[in-house]
Order: structure tokens, then C-alpha cells, then sequence
């Protein structure tokens, strides 16, 4: 219901956007958005805009932390990542070390210089998700089929989903949209987190043996 809430939001604000300004100087604007709010509701407007956008954006990052070191701290609990990351602090009851680690790496992420490079690679790497999830929602159905699932996906062919079948197809299309910097960027980074997750995982089912 989230995503068609906001596919609605997202179609009427391009509608609106393109009855003010014509797409063709849309397309060669910098900065579209604020470009229309200066036509439609004078010159003073894009500083308006500006500021709703900045509120927005350190809205998104912090959460985006947050998120980050909770699954860091989920990761460490279920063995993946290093134990010190499941560390909770007494008194906030957060997860600190991985809350300093992820604004470490979020730091040296702003060391590339240009923020449309690390966006560009974040917004991959998010593509790569979303095909990962809809693979394995393929695979589990001949892998694990009778295992309990609360939610089951509809519109299928035998045990086959159709549905993750165009996430997955959708995924992939947009993957390759990128520039082949981003996606050997995006690729060597998901490389690193796999070949330390096999490993990690080889060295739990050792120590299970012991």
C-alpha cells in the first residue's frame, strides 16, 4: 500500500511539474524542482524549496543510519559480522559500535569527492537488492517449499511467482542504466561483502564442529 501511495504521489507531482515548465527545459535544468517553484510561486521560491529539500535529505540520512547500524547489529547477532558489533551501550540501549562504525564508513564514502558518484553506487547497490530478494523468492519456492510463510505471493504457474519474476527482470534492466564505472564500482563492493560472508560463514559451521 506504501509503494502505490507513493507511485500516486510521484505521478501527480510529474503532471503538476510539467503543466508549469515544458519537459524540454526541464531536461536541461539543474534543478528542475526548484525551477518550477520559482515559475509558480516567484523568484524567492527555490529558497523555499531548497530548504524543505534539506530537512528532507538529513531526515533520509539519519534514518538510513539508523537502519544501517541495526542490520549491522543484526548481522553480528546471527554470526555474519564481527561480535562487537552487537554491543549495546547500558544506558541508550543502541547499538553504538555499530552506529560509530556505519558513520565512519559513511564519512570515508564522502571522500570520493563527488556525492553523484557515491549516490549513483548507493542507488545500485539498493537495484542489486531488490533482485537479490526477488531471485530468492524464486529459489525458496523449489528450495524450502513447504516451509511456513506468512505472506505468499500471488499469481503463480505451477509454484512458479510471476510477480518476482518482473521485480527481478525490472531490477536487472535498471542495473544496467548505470554508467560501467558505477556497476564495477557497485559489483567490487558487493564482491567483498559475498567473499566475507562465505567466509564467515565457513568459519561459524567450523567452530559449530569444535
Amino acid at each position: 500500500m506504501s509503494v502505490l501511495i507513493s507511485g500516486i504521489i510521484y505521478i501527480l507531482v510529474s503532471l503538476a511539474v510539467v503543466r508549469v515548465v515544458n519537459w524540454e527545459e526541464l531536461a536541461t535544468s539543474a534543478a528542475p524542482m526548484a525551477l518550477v517553484a520559482e515559475r509558480g510561486l516567484g523568484s524567492e521560491a527555490h529558497i523555499l524549496l531548497s530548504s524543505i529539500a534539506l530537512f528532507a535529505i538529513t531526515n533520509t540520512v539519519l534514518i538510513t543510519l539508523i537502519a544501517g547500524s541495526r542490520m549491522f547489529y543484526g548481522m553480528a547477532r546471527e554470526g555474519v559480522f564481527p561480535q562487537i558489533l552487537k554491543k549495546i551501550h547500558f544506558k541508550t540501549k543502541t547499538p553504538w559500535v555499530a552506529v560509530i562504525v556505519i558513520m565512519i564508513t559513511s564519512i570515508a564514502f564522502t571522500l570520493v569527492g563527488d556525492i553523484v558518484i557515491v549516490a549513483n553506487i548507493t542507488v545500485f547497490a539498493i537495484v542489486i537488492t531488490f533482485a537479490s530478494i526477488n531471485l530468492a523468492v524464486i529459489a525458496l519456492r523449489y528450495t524450502e517449499p513447504d516451509i511456513e510463510r506468512k505472506f505468499r505471493v500471488p499469481i503463480n504457474i505451477g509454484k512458479f511467482p510471476i510477480l518476482p519474476l518482473f521485480g527481478l527482470g525490472i531490477s536487472v534492466y535498471m542495473g544496467f542504466q548505470f554508467e560501467i564505472e558505477i556497476i564495477l564500482a557497485g559489483i567490487i563492493i558487493i564482491g567483498i561483502g559475498g567473499i566475507y560472508f562465505v567466509i564467515s560463514k565457513k568459519k561459524k559451521i567450523h567452530d559449530n564442529l569444535k
